[in-house]
């Protein structure tokens, strides 16, 4: 096995340390053995069912946290009946542990001994997780406005992350300079071992319908590597004569930033370049995605389409299949939005699937929701900005109200007992604030540290602190 680079065909060694080809080209895999029922391995859990078919060194040992093989769940929405893949179920909460297992343990046979990686979230928190586990040291660059509670999860893992103001692609831009001084570009959209990883998932399903392929699988697409991995591993079904179709794909997409809808809708090959818009679902929110071109192509031979949704729609989503049983973030119930706009092309005796791709607790609950309510109240009044600027304006309106409560109190000379509802509602009103401002990349620490000695100065100037 080597790489080879998909535009001109120049091949390196699997152990190169270059992230792309020469000619600025992306690598593929070459020489990856085909699915073979028989090399399946029952005795092993998850995907190392399916070790024959991975990218792995013959000496490499699988670096491994207790994967599964992920249930499929059958939900109901408005009629429409399918099957949930829940692949929030793996070790670190996404589907993303299927590609970085593999990476990571073809890393440790190389010998790699620092890895970065740019992340919206999910395959950051993914790389700290398996790198933790296999000895290596890890830096992740994130946009400032990533999930809270992702970065949260990378830092706890022992990564060293690094937030990154501005546009996602920022991030990128960061971590390809931190490659260029010696650290193994260990990206989740540039690398292919962790791709082939993703063809797992096919298998899997295909086992698990009763070796049968569904009609149509409805998944979330930003830079597109999970519709890769799928269309790869059906297709490699295909190839061994096991299956005599594929499935059809629905690719979907944030309205917000949708530079493959953009593409599909004008009949273009190559994606369409957009704007980097702000969007619930930030693990879509991908302007200009690597490997577009392919994920166009998988989409038209299987005669699927590419969508995109407003955030309205991907929250209320989330909300109904949260409200039987399961539990994902914004960027995974976009394609759960999508599946009343496929109701026409889906046949009611179909099978479909959609991959439920990250868990909900990776997303906090109440700023969506924040946010929704401010761009429906700057619409409704036609107001001037951006609804983030006006969140901001709001939230300082907000602390003016509630310095008049606490001066009405005498600074608690007074009785005040809240509510346990009140409670918990300034509890919930202090997480979002706390995730406004790291979205925009302030430095909490720092800030509340100066608010705290602004504070206590305020205290004493009033007599309501100080030494007896």
């Amino acid at each position: 096995m080597n790489l080879r680079c998909t535009l001109c065909n120049r091949t390196y060694p699997l152990d190169t340390r270059r992230w792309r080809c020469e000619c600025g080209g992306a690598f593929d895999v070459a020489g990856l053995p085909g699915f073979d029922p028989a090399t399946v391995d029952s005795s092993a859990p998850g995907l190392w069912r399916y070790r024959a078919t991975l990218p792995l060194p013959e000496n490499a040992t699988p670096v491994t946290l207790g994967e599964v093989t992920t249930p499929l769940v059958e939900a109901e929405l408005d009629g429409l009946r399918f099957h949930c893949k829940v692949e929030y179920l793996s070790p670190t909460g996404s589907f993303k542990d299927r590609g970085t297992a593999v990476l990571v343990s073809v890393l440790r046979a190389l010998g790699v001994q620092k890895v970065a990686e740019d992340s919206s979230g999910n395959a950051g928190a993914s790389l700290a997780a398996y790198t933790a586990r296999a000895g290596i040291a890890c830096t992740v660059f994130v946009p400032a406005h990533a999930s809270p509670a992702k970065q949260a999860q990378i830092a706890a893992f022992g990564a060293q992350l690094v937030r990154v103001p501005g546009p996602r692609e920022n991030a990128a831009r960061a971590v390809q300079e931190a490659a260029a001084e010696g650290a193994y570009y260990a990206s989740h959209y540039y690398n292919p071992l962790g791709l082939a990883g993703l063809r797992t998932i096919a298998y899997e399903l295909w086992e698990q319908l009763g070796r049968r392929v569904p009609d149509n699988v409805v998944l979330p697409a930003g830079h597109g590597t999970l519709l890769l991995g799928i269309y790869r591993g059906f297709r490699d079904l295909k190839q061994a004569g096991l299956i005599t179709r594929l499935p059809r794909l629905f690719a979907v997409q944030a309205q917000p930033c949708a530079p493959l809808h953009a593409a599909f809708i004008q009949g273009n090959a190559e994606p369409i370049i957009v704007e980097e818009g702000a969007t619930v679902a930030e693990g879509v929110r991908i302007a200009r995605p690597l490997r577009g071109q392919e994920i166009l192509a998988a989409v038209r031979e299987t005669g699927g389409q590419v969508l995109a949704v407003p955030d309205e729609e991907t929250l209320a989503g989330r909300d109904a299949l949260a409200q039987r049983g399961l539990y994902v973030e914004p960027t995974s119930a976009v394609a759960i939005a999508a599946l009343a706009h496929l109701r026409p092309v889906i046949g009611a005796d179909e099978i479909t699937v959609v991959p439920l791709t990250g868990s909900g607790f990776k997303s906090p609950l109440h700023q969506p929701r924040f946010q929704e309510v401010v761009r429906d109240f700057v619409r409704q009044h036609g107001l001037l900005h951006t609804p983030e600027t006006h969140a901001l304006d709001l939230v300082s309106e907000v602390g003016e109200v509630a310095k008049e409560v606490l001066k009405s109190t005498d600074y608690g000379q007074r009785p005040f007992a809240p509510t346990p509802e009140l409670a918990d509602e300034l509890g919930d009103a202090l997480y979002v604030l706390a995730a406004l401002a790291d979205s925009c990349g302030v430095d909490l620490e720092q800030s509340l540290e100066g608010v705290l000695h602004k504070y206590a100065a305020r205290l004493e100037s009033t007599g309501h602190a100080g030494s007896d």
